[in-house]
């Protein structure tokens, strides 16, 4: 009995240590829920890529696959310069992998877009996405942003 006695009256170090544990895990928790019901900042995806193609080239389909029947699409990740420029072009997907990408990329190199315009300054744009759709039909390619 007055083992127990003691006991309650000196707890051990172990659930001290609980203690702390459970404290920290309530902070956790309780800041993970603040963070959480903060407003969502959203931005439109208008805004968020908006740019504007002033000149397009169509890229040449490619014979073979042309004589294969072969459809697809490349998507590219790119950058627009201060003057509006393409720069920084990258195949990130492609459907058949290989077939279409390099034409893809060489016409794209020729595009144009309209600067973006801030403060009066053009600005770079960067990490932009387009697709390009290759079409056996009278207009064999189409882009999407």
């Amino acid at each position: 009995m007055f083992k127990r006695l003691n006991a309650i009256k000196q707890p051990a170090s172990a659930s001290k240590l609980c203690g702390i544990a459970a404290l920290f895990l309530v902070s956790v928790v309780t800041a993970n829920t603040a963070l959480a019901t903060q407003p969502e900042h959203k931005v439109s995806k208008a805004k968020a890529s908006h740019a504007t193609p002033v000149k397009t080239v169509n890229p040449a389909y490619p014979e073979s696959a042309e004589a294969q029947g072969q459809e697809g699409f490349v998507v590219l990740k790119f950058d627009i310069t201060e003057q509006g420029n393409t720069d920084n072009i990258r195949v990130i997907e492609s459907e058949p992998a290989g077939v279409f990408d390099e034409n893809a990329k060489k016409a794209f190199s020729h595009w144009q877009y309209k600067p973006r315009i801030q403060n009066g300054q053009a600005q770079r744009q960067t990490g932009l996405l387009v697709q390009l759709d290759f079409k056996l039909t009278d207009d064999t390619t189409s882009a999407k942003n």
